[in-house]
């Protein structure tokens, strides 16, 4: 790690929590109330076309760096999102199994993937895919890819605790206590060790691709526009269910 940068760097990613990609009016509506089926179907349908991307947008910074250390870095983030080799436990594969499980409960039938995709994916959040993916593959700015990866991995754990605090409030259609959290590995694989290890491989990669003034300010710029858009992805589904 370069110390020059480091102490910038972790400041910058400290930012995220006074941002709006994090204090936002669908997380309090998600948090404060229980969505009717078909407002939950637009969260549903919409995180996760955002969330299948996760995995493609990390092995994207791996090959924007040739920063050996970087590499591995985000290899080990990889191999996370990718339940360590087993498919069953990769985070999308998770996120399905909460999403189907609650939503098979609310319609009181199986529900399936097949039902979920005729809810159309709204336009914000086909801008937000394809503003990430140019963010991720900034050919020759290594350091603004970084910047892109710093920020969205510290979103994700503060995030990911928000949307566990609303999942909670369909703890009551599941038969028992275990049945419930059984379906929430998606939130406890996160919140529990990987999330908080991705912010500290995050701020290791950020600062091998950062050696200059020039670099900290590309590395600025990816990160913050990776928040802007986040925040118009949430705030553009807030307005869609209220």
């Amino acid at each position: 790690m370069r110390a020059d940068y480091a102490k910038d760097i972790t400041s910058l990613a400290n930012t995220v929590f006074s941002h709006e990609a994090l204090n936002n009016r669908f997380y309090e509506t998600w948090i404060d109330n229980m969505l009717p089926p078909e407002h939950f179907e637009v969260f549903a349908r919409n995180y996760l076309a955002r969330t299948s991307n996760t995995a493609t947008m990390v092995a994207l910074s791996l090959i924007s760096t040739d920063d050996l250390d970087a590499r591995v870095e985000i290899a080990k983030n990889l191999h996370s999102e990718y339940g360590y080799g087993n498919p069953e436990k990769a985070h999308l594969n998770l996120l399905k199994s909460f999403l189907f499980n609650t939503l098979s409960r609310m319609h009181g039938h199986d529900y399936r993937e097949e039902r979920l995709n005729t809810v159309p994916i709204l336009p914000s959040t086909k801008d937000f895919i394809c503003l990430q993916r140019e963010l991720y593959t900034d050919k020759g700015r290594a350091s603004r890819v970084m910047g892109t990866l710093l920020a969205q991995e510290w979103l994700a754990y503060s995030m990911l605790t928000r949307l566990y605090e609303g999942a909670r409030n369909y703890q009551h259609l599941f038969e028992t206590n275990d049945e419930f959290h059984e379906s929430c590995e998606y939130f406890y694989v996160h919140i529990g060790e990987a999330e908080k290890s991705h912010k500290v491989q995050a701020i290791v990669s950020a600062s091998r691709e950062c050696a200059c003034d020039d670099d900290f300010e590309n590395m600025s710029q990816g990160f913050h526009q990776f928040l802007e858009i986040t925040a118009r992805y949430w705030n553009a589904i807030y307005k869609r269910i209220t």
